[in-house]
């Protein structure tokens, strides 16, 4: 379960919290306490949305103790890793131009907007539990994934014109 879960959970900690030694104590403090309740954890019905709530609740916890206020951010996108199968040179170089614009262009969103987009599009979660993680509605969270859609869209289009984004 650590192996599983450790990235997505101080990813998640550090998006909230903006601080690497308190993404760390949540992440340390949300394993502790999964394995203090392990044999619970067998009655529960989505794992991932318990442990994004559990550590949504330990970085709120952790900020309210510490008197800071939280920010966002995104960790950054690897491009090996976005770019897959074999291209020429001048391809390759294209695709990772594009990769690192849509990267700034993610950056680029309102903090809210890209911790929802991350959890959409990396994590693969559905609206329904990010809603329930962010204590938000489903509608928020789709008008926040078409804001972040249009915005990207629009600077990749900007800046390469002449490529389609899907």
């Amino acid at each position: 379960m650590y192996y599983h879960f450790y990235k997505k959970v101080r990813g998640f900690a550090m998006a909230l919290v903006k601080s690497q030694d308190i993404a760390e104590e949540v992440t340390a403090d949300l394993f502790v306490n999964l394995w203090k309740s392990r044999a619970r954890l067998i009655e529960v019905e989505n794992i991932n949305l318990y442990v994004y709530v559990a550590t949504r609740n330990l970085a709120v916890k952790h900020l309210e103790k510490n008197n800071r206020s939280s920010e966002f951010s995104l960790e950054e996108l690897d491009a090996d890793k976005l770019i897959s199968g074999y291209q020429d040179p001048e391809e390759t170089l294209l695709n990772g131009e594009m990769i690192r614009h849509l990267h700034d262009a993610i950056q680029s969103l309102p903090p809210r907007c890209r911790v929802i987009y991350k959890m959409v599009r990396e994590d693969g979660l559905k609206y329904k539990e990010i809603a329930t993680i962010l204590n938000i509605s489903v509608k928020t969270i789709d008008a926040q994934m078409a804001i972040a859609t249009r915005r990207i869209s629009q600077s990749i289009r900007f800046v390469f014109p002449e490529r389609t984004v899907k």
